[in-house]
Parts: structure tokens; C-alpha cells; sequence
């Protein structure tokens, strides 16, 4: 799966990227590709089907070229996509941007764009990115947002929410 694809949670359908699975928030529980919503709702369930493994169990493989990434551990919630310093540098990283970010002049000097399926577990769990994002910010003086819906291209097309916040 390259970075740009996301794949839909069997659960409720909500796009799931390699970041995802990659910091260990969304994963496979019962046989399922699931989202952190669903993931968090069946492994408190305990819906695995008899043999099936959680994303704990998995065995971590890398590409000759990489060092191994091992996976981290659950945390307290599943919600944590960029919870401390080191991972919202990974999940989004503006350190190679050259405007400086000028928190007192009413323009904006850069923005950011989320999108989320439209059904309610997508649009909460951008909800939360977006807050998290901001919470882990404290340099950011969101400006203005605009949304729109589109049309998202990948083994079909999908509608969905775009967000642009400018900051």
C-alpha cells in the first residue's frame, strides 16, 4: 500500500492510511482491517473470531533498505496519531518551509488539508487529527478553513469532506 492510498475499515468504513498502521492506531482484530474507533470498540468487546490476531501479535517485517520499525504500544486511547513530539513531526512535519509562521498578522502563511469519508466515524476521527493537531501546535493561530466535497479517486471513487485550514 504506498502512503497516499488508504484502504476502508471493514467496521464502519472510514479511510485508514499507512500512518495509521504504522504508529499501531488502527490495525487487524478478528480477521478485520479496523479503524481506531473500531479497533478500540472490539478489542473492549473482545470480538476476535478463534484464531484471528490482533496487531500485537503481528510480525513486524522491513524493506532492505529500512531499519525494522517496531510497533508501538497501545497507549491509553487508540485516538493518539500525533500524540508527543516525535510523532507529529512523522505525521506531518513543516519544518522545511521557509515563511515563518507570524501568529499576530491577520493573513495566513501556510495551510493544511484533511478529508475524511463521509459517514460519522470518518468526520469524528478528523475531528479529533485536527484538534490533536492544534493541541500539539501551540504556535498555530488557525486564520480561516474552508470545506467543500469531492471526490477522492482509489479503488473507487469516493465522496468526501475536505477541510483546508489556513494558519
Amino acid at each position: 500500500m504506498s502512503d497516499d492510498t488508504a484502504r476502508p475499515c471493514q467496521g464502519c468504513g472510514a479511510s485508514i492510511y499507512t500512518e495509521h498502521l504504522d504508529t499501531g492506531i488502527a490495525g487487524y482484530f478478528g480477521g478485520k482491517l479496523l479503524c481506531p474507533h473500531c479497533l478500540e470498540e472490539a478489542e473492549a468487546k473482545g470480538d476476535a473470531t478463534s484464531g484471528a490476531k490482533s496487531t500485537d501479535d503481528l510480525e513486524v517485517i522491513a524493506l532492505a533498505d529500512e531499519e525494522p520499525v517496531s510497533p508501538k504500544g497501545k497507549s491509553e486511547t487508540h485516538f493518539k496519531a500525533i500524540g508527543g513530539e516525535a510523532q507529529a513531526s512523522a505525521v506531518f512535519d513543516d519544518g522545511g518551509l521557509k515563511r515563518p509562521l507570524d501568529p499576530k498578522n491577520p493573513a495566513a502563511t501556510r495551510c493544511r488539508t484533511f478529508h475524511a469519508k463521509l459517514n460519522e466515524g470518518a468526520v469524528a476521527f478528523m475531528s479529533r487529527q485536527l484538534n490533536e493537531w492544534t493541541d500539539s501546535s501551540p504556535d498555530v493561530t488557525i486564520k480561516f478553513a474552508t470545506s467543500t466535497i469531492g471526490i477522492f479517486e482509489g479503488k473507487k471513487a469516493d465522496p468526501h469532506m475536505i477541510l483546508t485550514v489556513f494558519y
